[in-house]
Parts: C-alpha cells; structure tokens; sequence
C-alpha cells in the first residue's frame, strides 16, 4: 500500500511538473503584463489630458520640423550670445531700479551716506529681501545679492554680528515663508521680536552706528489679496514698532547716528509711523521689488553712486482705508443666492463705487473742493491722509522748471508742452521727470449727465538726461488732446469734450499740479492751500462748445459709443429695484461709500449668470463654412499676408472641426500645431517680471538666460519710455531664445488699492502711465516675433474669489481707469491680444462680454490678434460664449472643459463660422511670430508627444498587448497540452485509480 501511495505522488508531482513547463511561462507573463495594463494605461490616459502640464514641468515639445530651413530665421537675436543677452539684463535690472526707486524723506541730508560708513541692517526682512512677487509670475532670483553683499560691494561695512544673528538657526521660525504657485492667504509679518536680540547682538552696533537701515517687506501673490480687516498687512505690525523704538532709543543715546528706512514692498505701506515721525526716521527710500540685481542699485543710490530719480506710482496714505474703494473690496453674495437658483462661482459681485476716484483722482479732487468750498467737500483735510502724492520723489540735489509754453498742432490733434529744467543744486548730478496735467471742466452738463471729472489727471511726461549742476535741458512733451476727453455714458454715450476752461501744468507730482492749478485760479494758502503753486507753469485753453463728436470716432475709425452697459447697475435692463450711488464730487459727503450696496437677484441676472449663454436660435442662419479642403496652401505660404487677404479664406477651408477644437480648446501654455496646413505649435509662457524661466522643465537649458525684472511699478516708477524699450528688448529676446512664441503678459490692471494681491505685477494706480509704459514694452516684444497677450483682461483687480466675481461700475470708470491701461498699448504699442480675466462684468464672464471682445477690443481698437482665456479652471469660463463674443480665440485650459464641450457643435454651422474666424485671428499671429523660425517652402510637421509620455504609452501598449498575447498563447498551450500523451496518459491512469478504488469499496 505504502509503494502504491509513493507511485501516485510521483505520478501527479510528474504531471504537475509537464504541465506547468507548459504553460507556466505565459501564464506569468499574463499577470505581468495584466499589472503592467491595469497601472499605466490609466496613468498614460491621465497624464494624456494633462499632457500640456507635463510637458512644462518635465520637458518635451508636441512637433518637430521636418526638412527645416536653418536660412528661415524671420527673427533674430539682438546679442551675439546667450551670456551677452544675460549680462545685458542684469545691467538693464539694475538700471531700471536706479531710476525707479523713490526717495521719500531725507531730513538734513542724511543720504547719502559717507564713503565705506559702518551700518546695522535692522529687520528679518534684510535678510529675507522681496525681489518679487509669488504665483504664476513669481521669478527665479536665486543668484541675487543679498543687501549686506550689495552693501558691501559698494563699500559698506555691515554689522556682521546682526546680519548673522537674523540669519541664525534659531532665528530661522521668523523668516517669511517662499510662497506656493498660487497663495491661499495674504502673507503675515515674521519680524524678531526684541526680547529675541541677545546684549551681544544689541552692542554690536556700537560699532556699526553710521545708519541704522530697516528694511520693511511685502510681498502679494497670486490667488490671495493681502489682509486688510482685523489685520493690517500693510501696516507695521508690533515687532516691526518695538524694534524701531528700540533703534530710534539707540539714535537718541547716540549709538546710532541715522535711520534709514527701505520699503521693499509692491503695494503701498501704510506709513502713518512717519507722519508725526515716531520712531525718529531721517531718510525713507522705496524700493519695491528689486528683481535680480536691483539690490546693487539701492546700495549704489545710499551710497550716493546714483542719484535717486524715481517718482511715486501710487499715493502713499498715512491710512490706507482712506481710499474709496475699501468699503467695496470684500466679495459680497448676491442676496436671494442659491445653489440651485445660480452656479457657486457666480454667487458674489463687488462695485466699484468710487467711480473714477482711484488713487490720486479722489484725494487731490477732495482736495480741490476743499479749498474751492465746492462740492460739498466737509472737514477733509487731505494731510490727515496723504503723505507722499502720485508722482512724488525727491533727488540728492533740485530742479527748477521754468519757460513753459504750449502748442496746439491742429495736425496731430496734440499740444506739444516746452518745459525747461535746471539742476539748481551745486554738488549732485542728476535726472528729473516732468509730468504734465490737466484739469477738465466740471459744468452744469456734468452734473446733470454723472460724468465725473478729476481735479488732476496725468497726461503727459518726460525725463531728463543726467544734468550737472547749473545744467539746463528743455523737454518737449507731447500730449495727444483725446487723453483728457471724458466718457460720457449717460448723455452722449460716448467721449465728449466740455465746454470751459481747460488747464494744463507742469508739476513734480500730482499734488504739485493741483496746487499749480489752483494758484492760476487765483486761489493762495489763505484760501486753505497747504503749498503755493506756480501759476506760471500752466497753460489754458478754452473750448466754446460742448463737443460729442471729436472722439466719438476711435482710431481705428470705429464708432465709440457705450459697450457696457450691463455691467453698469443703473443701465442694466435686467436691474429690477437694484441700484447704485457712485462716488461724485458734486457731493462728496452725500455719496462716499460706508459700504457695498445689497443686489438682489432678479430673474434676467439669474438666466445671465447661468454657465453657458449661447444659443443658436438667437442667430441669424449661416451656411455651413468649407472643412478639410485640399487647397494645398500651408501656414508658410501666409507669412506677411495682411489679416484681410483672399488666401487665408483658401487655408481656413483645408481646417478640420477637430483640428479647430484642438487649435481653439488646447492651449494650456502651448499652441497646438495643425496637421492640414503644416502649422507648427507654440512655447507659450508667463512674464510679467520677465519671462518665467521657473515653469521651464529642469532639461530646458533656456531657463538660465531669462533676466528676472523688478516689479512692474518700479518699472512705471522710473517714467521713462526708453528703458521701457529696453525692457521689452531683453524680454523679447529672452523668449526668442527660449522658444517661447506668445507671452502671457504684461500685466495691466490697476492697483485700484494698495492691497490687490498681484499690485506686483501691474504697473500704477493711473491707467494713463500704466499704458503709456507698457506700450514701450509691448512694443519691443513684439519686434522679435513674440505675441503678448496683456492680462488680465479686465477688473482683475483683486484676488478674492477672482474665479467668477462680478464686477459693477459705470462705463467711465471703466473706459478711463481700468481699459485705459489696454488702451494705449493697442493704439500706441501695436498691441494685439490679451489674456482674458475671469471676472464678470456685470453677470457676464470677461470673454463672453461682445461690448468688451468686440466692440471695444476689436473694432475700436483695431485688435486682430490671438487672445487666450486664464487658465479654465470652471467651466463657465466656457467655449461657445468666448468664441461667439468674438474675443476669445483659444483656451489656456489645464482642464479639458473646452475640448469635451467645443465637439458637441461640429453640426452647427454658426458656431463652426465663430470658431473658424477664432482660428483665423491664431494663425495670423502664429504666421508672423518666431514660432515660424526654421519652416521653409518645403517644411512639414511631424507630430510627437513629450518623452515621459512616449515611455509611459509604450509600456502601456506592452501591457495591453503582452496581456492578450500571452493570455493567446498561454490557452493555446493549454490546449495542446490537452492532446500531450502526458495529459492523455496522465488522464487515463488517473481514470483507472478511480475505478479501482470503486472495486475496492
């Protein structure tokens, strides 16, 4: 019995081993390659919809150029290598600080400072400097000095001993944090508390006592405005005010013999600390963010290297809540609000109440009526909230302006104002702006019509070369008669100019225009003037008659008459009892805002905050537009055509509706290239500060040649057109060399107050300067084949719920403040896109707003450009309302909202008409950008996907096939094993052990 039991073991052990060297191998291999199926095919099929994001972060591109010409270079690099092109910039950086920081007190000449003196540099902030701001146009300044190596290479002695007590480990829990991509909350102060400074630390300064130099930081972001309720970010927290008490008890014992005060800040300190002077502060420079090597400036200007010649782009308040726009920079919820009635992300709205009254506008207005007694001004005493004015920055030595006079030139419908400046100083060399005002006429039409007029308005400016002592330079300032027209909304309903008296001065700042105004008014410090004015430095014209027709026609010969309505409560059909009261001077105390007005929701704002508003029954019919034609053209044979000529008819009919999805819905940092026409894609990036070489993948070696600007008020600050030009050049070719076609930016909204959490990357609080500056940059940009698309376009004034906020105000605020900064980049800059906001006018989203796309955008100024969406991150930032608006032509779309939505409408041949005119305005850029360098008559696109991917989809497809393959083989085997005489006989004995058991039972 026992041999029989062994024979059976051996028996099945046999068969087991027959069987599995059968089949064994692919049935393993099935489960291999099952795991390799049930991992990556799902991780390919997720990293495919995001392939534009992976492509950024980890390298690769979405084409290559077959039989491309190296001779087709369309634009070349202005420098004869990549490290003259850095080297550049980083002068450039440092120039554009020494021009644009301000000085804003120097009592007794405390600046600048001797040669090689001995400094403390106070704060946790000195050692954690603010070079720019954070998000999505946040910039690389890892290879920045530090102040103490700035200071030092200028000659300084830095107080070792504080600087590396501030730098100490322990110490480490105050430093302010980097900062994500996109900020969830303002920032918060992280000075040292006192008690934290050792005896040692404190007698270190003894030593270093020359100056004592505080550094206060701010830094805003993207994603969140800085706190302003129950915390003041903008004001000096209680470290910040015990450590200046300390340093000022220091001053007063004699350690110290000077403090020094850099604000290293984008948005506007609250700097009520220096109004009665607390803390004993002889100097106060502003420095903004400093970029790469702006730092080497602030040195070279304390040290008296430089001199100083920046001018104020926002009014610095001893209180910021002074500003009329605080009582409605809080989100409120629309009341009757409901989950089920309108989307989350249409729920809150804000009003921009004060109207035009932003920043200067409304103090030196009040101001005015104050000392005119006009306009029911009250007890305003501007001193109480102003302390340094718009335009404001003082110079080691004077000026003095003198001669000026003004020419009308009938031809150009512009003044051309002389102005003479003389250096009256006798030991400083050194250049000064001359800014130019005007003051329209407040009437009776006026009041009747609600349209408002600021005291003072930025028109004109100019800056002088560098002028010795006793040195003169007369400027010409040309200020083109359009600017100081005024929008009419309610009465004309379009740009009218007012019967009156119309003034115009050359000023140092904006308070020094008004003051200038009012003493050729006639009006002296008895009157309540805080300063006398120069009457001899301004110029009138007087217009007989109301004028509603001059500039009722925009450049671009277009009709101008009001777009926005909608988004103006008072002329808003579907207001219902909702209304608003604007801020006016013609009653100041009667209509300053206490706070946001309360909307209810009527049922049009419900049907028009829906996500999508398109619908095809509210067209006209149209016939159904050619697709995939074979016309044979491709985008090379468009190269320098005119927008309007016949032939892009030709190339349009060859497009494909998935291939014009792809081109319109896909375009998340890149443009998708076009199969049918042989269109190669796009690099696309951000670069408000300069072209965002930190969103490069790690393999792109271009990320080292991008130069990491200033802020872009520093660069506003130093009102200069020619540094702007430069600017604009590196940049340009910063993206020639990176490859980058289209630029997401400048950045062209308003710092309507000091605390939007993206100030950074906006020039000024006046939509004048902002655009005349920007139209230098854009300008130069675009000379190397870049397309810039400005952002964000438009009322992204503020970070809190950016996604889906609606705005309201009147069309005058909006045309003269807000769009004015897009405006002149257009007109001026030759300008041809932007990046749409999120924001709502009104209930309507940015891009689908036709008033603003195409009324204003597109036929007043002329635009025939690409403009892209935000990145979509809702769906009401939808396809068809964008594309219908005639705006919007292609889509930043992390997500793929538009590529899922846009297929639905292939059979609908009004929206496949918008989407093919879409197409048409990003082809004529992409065939007149670098994006065209290298495709010659006979070039051809390959299509390619990022390498990550090609990995990821190969393992994929081996796991797939593996699987079936071998899942194939593995039951054939098993099958044939089946026929085996191992099986048959291994059956057959099996068979019989059965039966003999049975016998044996």
């Amino acid at each position: 019995m026992g041999e029989n039991k062994k024979e059976v073991k051996a028996r099945k052990k046999a068969f087991r081993k027959a069987k599995h060297r059968a089949i064994r191998p692919w049935k393993g291999l099935s489960i291999v390659c099952a795991i390799l199926a049930v991992i990556f095919v799902p991780l390919y099929s997720l990293l495919n919809v995001f392939d534009n994001s992976l492509a950024i972060f980890v390298g690769g591109t979405f084409w290559k150029l077959k039989n491309e010409d190296q001779s087709a270079q369309y634009f070349t690099s202005d420098f004869e290598s990549a490290e003259d092109m850095v080297d550049y910039g980083l002068q450039l950086v440092q120039q554009v600080e020494a021009e644009g920081a301000a000085l804003l007190m120097n009592e007794n000449n405390a600046l600048p400072l001797a040669e090689g003196a001995n400094v403390s540099l106070f704060s946790n902030s000195s050692v954690n400097l603010v070079y720019g701001g954070t998000g999505s146009g946040n910039i690389d300044a890892s290879t920045a000095d530090t102040l103490k190596t700035a200071m030092e290479k200028t000659g300084f002695n830095v107080n070792e001993t504080l600087w590396n007590f501030y730098e100490s480990e322990e110490m480490g829990m105050y430093k302010r944090g980097s900062g994500g991509t996109i900020a969830t909350a303002s920032a918060v102060v992280t000075e040292v508390p006192w008690n934290e400074y050792t005896d040692e630390v404190k007698d270190s300064v003894s030593s270093y006592g020359d100056a004592a130099i505080v550094t206060l930081s701010r830094v805003g972001g993207e994603g969140a405005d800085l706190a302003y309720g129950d915390v003041n970010y903008l004001a000096l927290d209680d470290n910040e005010k015990e450590m200046l008490s300390n340093v000022a008890a220091m001053k007063a014992d004699g350690t110290v013999s000077k403090i020094i005060v850099l604000i290293n800040s984008a948005n506007a300190l609250q700097v009520d600390f220096l109004k009665d002077n607390t803390y004993n502060v002889d100097a106060c420079l502003w420095i903004g963010d400093v970029g790469i090597t702006g730092i080497n400036a602030v040195a070279d200007i304390l040290a008296g290297n430089v001199n100083p010649s920046g001018s104020l782009v926002d009014t610095y308040c001893y209180d910021n809540m002074s500003s009329p726009a605080m009582a409605n920079f809080t989100p409120v919820t629309y009341e009757g609000y409901t989950e089920e009635l309108v989307p989350e992300k249409a729920k809150s709205y804000m009003v921009y109440q004060e109207g035009i009254y932003v920043g200067y506008k409304y103090y030196e207005t009040r101001y005015e009526d104050t000392v005119m007694g006009t306009g029911n001004a009250g007890s305003y005493v501007y001193s109480d909230d102003v302390a340094f004015p718009f335009g404001y920055g003082l110079s080691y030595t004077d000026f003095e302006y003198s001669d000026m006079t003004g020419v009308y030139d009938a031809a150009t419908d512009s003044y051309n104002f002389n102005v003479t400046v003389t250096n009256t100083g006798d030991t400083y060399s050194g250049k000064e702006t001359v800014q130019i005002y005007a003051q329209s006429p407040y009437t009776e039409y006026d009041k009747e019509n609600s349209v408002e007029k600021s005291a003072v308005q930025l028109c004109g400016f100019g800056k002088t070369d560098i002028l010795a002592p006793g040195e003169s330079q007369t400027l010409t300032i040309n200020v083109d008669r359009a600017d100081i027209a005024s929008y009419d909304a309610y009465g004309a309903g379009t740009y009218i100019l007012d019967a009156g008296d119309y003034y115009f001065t050359a000023a140092t700042d904006a308070h020094n225009a008004v003051n200038n105004i009012l003493a050729a008014k006639g009006f002296t410090t008895e009157n309540g003037m805080d300063a006398e004015g120069n009457a001899e430095l301004t110029f009138q014209w007087t217009n007989d008659t109301l004028d509603t027709t001059t500039y009722a026609v925009s450049k671009s010969g277009a009709e101008v008459t009001n777009q926005l309505s909608d988004s103006d409560m008072n002329l808003y059909e579907g207001a219902g009892d909702n209304s608003v009261t604007y801020l006016s001077r013609n009653d100041w105390e009667g209509t300053f805002p206490a706070e946001s007005p309360v909307f209810a929701l009527t049922d049009t704002m419900i049907d028009d905050l829906q996500v999508v508003q398109y619908d095809a029954a509210d067209y006209d019919t149209v016939e159904m537009p050619t697709l995939g034609a074979k016309n044979g053209l491709t985008l090379y044979d468009m190269i320098g055509k005119d927008y309007d000529d016949a032939d892009w008819d030709t190339l349009l009919d060859q497009l494909t509706y998935d291939e014009m999805v792809t081109l319109i819905g896909d375009s998340f940092h890149w443009t998708m290239p076009i199969k049918s026409i042989q269109a190669p894609g796009s690099r696309d990036e951000n670069g408000p500060q300069g072209l965002t070489a930190s969103l490069f993948g790690n393999t792109d070696k271009e990320k080292l040649t991008a130069t990491a600007f200033t802020s872009e008020d520093v660069m506003a600050a130093t009102f200069n057109t020619d540094i702007m030009t430069e600017i604009g050049k590196v940049i340009g070719n910063n993206c020639l060399s990176a490859g980058v076609a289209i630029l997401y930016g400048p950045g062209n909204n308003i710092h309507r107050n000091p605390y939007g959490g993206r100030n950074f990357e906006y020039y000024s609080e006046d939509g004048f300067l902002s655009g005349k500056m920007s139209a230098y940059e854009v300008a130069a940009i675009q000379e190397k084949g870049v397309h810039v698309v400005m952002k964000h376009f438009a009322l992204n004034d503020c970070e809190q719920d950016r996604i889906g906020l609606g705005v309201w105000l009147s069309e005058q605020a909006a045309r003269e403040v807000y769009l004015k900064a897009f405006q002149d980049v257009f007109e001026e800059g030759n300008a041809n896109g932007t990046m749409v906001a999120y924001t709502r006018w009104g209930c309507i989203w940015s891009g689908g707003n036709k008033g603003l796309m195409t009324g204003i955008m597109r036929n007043e100024w002329g635009s025939n450009g690409l403009t892209i969406t935000d990145n979509v991150l809702n769906p009401y930032v939808n396809g068809p309302d964008g594309v219908m608006a005639g705006g919007v032509t292609t889509y930043d779309a992390m997500m793929p909202y538009v590529t899922k939505e846009l297929p639905a409408y292939k059979n609908d041949p009004v929206m496949v008409t918008a989407m093919r005119e879409a197409c048409h305005h990003d082809l004529y850029v992409l065939a007149n950008s670098v994006a065209m360098n290298g495709v010659g008559e006979n070039t051809t696109i390959k299509f390619v996907q990022p390498k990550l991917l090609v990995i990821l989809k190969t393992i994929a497809t081996i796991g797939v096939v593996g699987f079936i393959l071998s899942l194939v083989m593995f039951i054939l085997k098993k099958r044939k094993f089946k026929k085996s005489e191992e099986y048959t006989s291994y059956m057959a004995w099996k068979k019989e052990l059965k039966q003999n058991k049975q016998n044996k039972q």
